[in-house]
């Protein structure tokens, strides 16, 4: 069985737990920011795909194949947000 925590236990894990954004934008304006980047990338692969195949004859599939497969996708990835300890430290 876990053993108690003390409340000066208890707020240091959540200090450590708790996430805060760290970019200077509301929570609502980053879902939003989030969901428009990841349309971006995957509208971009789709045009891209969409390009080589007119590019190439569909009826040989060789071809249309390493066509496809050399496309790649814009690299993004999310910037992960901060402790709430990181945070008040970076605020201060």
């Amino acid at each position: 069985m876990n053993r108690r925590r003390t409340p000066q236990e208890k707020k240091a894990l959540s200090y450590q737990k708790d996430r805060r954004n760290a970019v200077a934008e509301s929570r609502s304006i980053a879902h939003r920011a989030i969901s428009r980047r990841k349309k971006w990338v995957n509208g971009s692969y789709r045009k891209l795909i969409r390009q080589r195949l007119e590019a190439v004859d569909l009826d040989d599939i060789e071809e249309t194949e390493i066509a496809v497969s050399n496309a790649k996708r814009h690299n993004w990835k999310k910037i992960p947000d901060v402790s709430l300890r990181e945070f008040i430290d970076n605020k201060s």
